[in-house]
């Protein structure tokens, strides 16, 4: 057992016998170890904290020594008075740009089921169908499409959080497949339109509607063409080219026609109308009218309930390199006159069955389709430029383009 002395030193305790006082010598020398000892604890205390404490902060002491920076830290950077301001993007501008367009644009597409009837085997049918369709303007008026309120008895109108609301008929075009219906309603959300002008191949696209009545349903996809020409069989039997359509892979599904195109920015940029399929359902390839056409059409159609359109006065059908070769046609590609209408302006320019339009207005013509759209794209008393192989010769002649009756629309 062991006890500390006055001066800190370790001693014995005292023998029972008398003690002998130390001599002073002794006591200096003691003192002495004392600071040295002190001294070399000070000093072995000072390397271990340097290395220890170093590494319970995850630091190498050794890059510490060198002068560097701690392993695994940078040195801040400076801030620098060119970086742009943080900015608060509004509410519609989300990462999905889908959902931005969905929340701008759903309000103002609607939902539109027909009524009408048509005869059965035995008696009188009453059918129902549904399509979409897009407000235009907040006064009432709807686009929608031709075919979806074509013979209709009864419309109703679906519009967001309230009742149906009966709807009549302005006026319908079928060359363009538009149509104009009317609500009895004010201060409707208006759409925003855009322009499919300056659309690109590969764009984003959304597309909205009421695919076999799911109102609202959105779809997105890209501009998968532009530009396409379409025939396709109208009701009534009868074969009608749309031209200049917008093609997309976003889902279009029967009910979704009338319904909305748009682009990232929540503009609507097309009317849905149709769909190339051989099960009736999607398959990838849909169609949209241009909403720059499809405004010229309804605002027509609202002026005056009706649309004119430029006529020729020709039907025909399109050259390709197997109908030149059985034929042994003169040239290989353009549209050739199967009938020439008499008193038209394309009989009195001279133009005879057989003869094949290979250009319009100095642009080259290679289908039928093309032709029909070269036509469509002017107005009624345009004077245009028709370039075509007669008996082998190429004739250029001038003519007026004239309105298409209403008989054969």
């Amino acid at each position: 057992m062991s006890a500390f002395s006055k001066e800190g030193t370790p001693t014995s305790l005292p023998p029972a016998g008398p003690v002998e006082k130390p001599a002073k010598s002794s006591k200096a020398r003691v003192v002495a170890l004392i600071l040295i000892t002190a001294f070399i604890c000070a000093v072995i205390g000072g390397a271990v904290a340097s290395f220890t404490v170093p590494y319970m902060f995850g630091v190498n002491p050794i890059d510490l020594l060198r002068g560097g920076y701690p392993s695994g830290l940078e040195r801040a950077a400076p801030p620098s008075l060119e970086q742009p301001p943080v900015s608060i993007e509004p509410e519609l501008e989300d990462a999905d740009p889908a959902v931005a367009v969905a929340r701008k644009v759903q309000p103002s597409v609607v939902n539109i089921r027909i009524e009408k009837v048509v005869p059965g085997f035995f008696e009188m049918q009453r059918v129902r169908g549904v399509g979409s369709g897009v407000v235009y303007g907040s006064d009432g008026y709807i686009i929608t499409n031709h075919h979806v309120v074509e013979d209709a008895d009864e419309i109703w109108v679906t519009l967001g959080g309230e009742p149906d609301v009966k709807g009549r008929v302005i006026g319908r075009d079928p060359e363009t497949d538009i149509a104009v219906v009317k609500v009895d309603r004010t201060v409707l959300p208006e759409a925003e339109l855009g322009s499919a002008k300056d659309l690109q191949v590969g764009e984003l696209v959304v597309a909205i509607g009421s695919p076999y009545g799911f109102e609202h349903t959105v779809t997105t996809g890209v501009v998968s063409a532009l530009h396409r020409n379409v025939t396709a069989q109208g009701s009534q039997g009868e074969m009608i080219t749309f031209t200049d359509l917008i093609q997309t892979d976003a889902a279009i599904n029967p009910g979704s026609s009338g319904g909305a195109l748009c682009n990232a920015k929540g503009q609507i940029i097309g009317i849905n109308t149709l769909i190339y399929s051989e099960t009736g359902g999607y398959q990838g390839i849909g169609f949209a009218i241009p909403i720059d056409l499809a405004k010229d059409v309804v605002d027509e159609l609202i002026k005056t309930g009706r649309v004119s359109h430029p006529y020729i006065g020709v039907l025909g059908q399109t050259v390709d390199r197997d109908i030149a070769r059985e034929y042994k046609l003169s040239v290989d590609e353009g549209a050739l006159i199967v009938r020439v209408v008499e008193g038209t302006p394309a009989f009195e320019a001279g133009v005879r069955e057989g003869d094949i339009v290979v250009a319009f207005d100095g642009e080259s013509i290679k289908s039928m389709d093309e032709f029909i759209a070269a036509i469509r794209s002017k107005k009624v008393g345009d004077r245009i430029k028709l370039t075509y192989v007669h008996e082998g010769k190429r004739v250029s002649v001038e003519l007026t383009l004239a309105e298409k009756p209403r008989l054969l629309r």
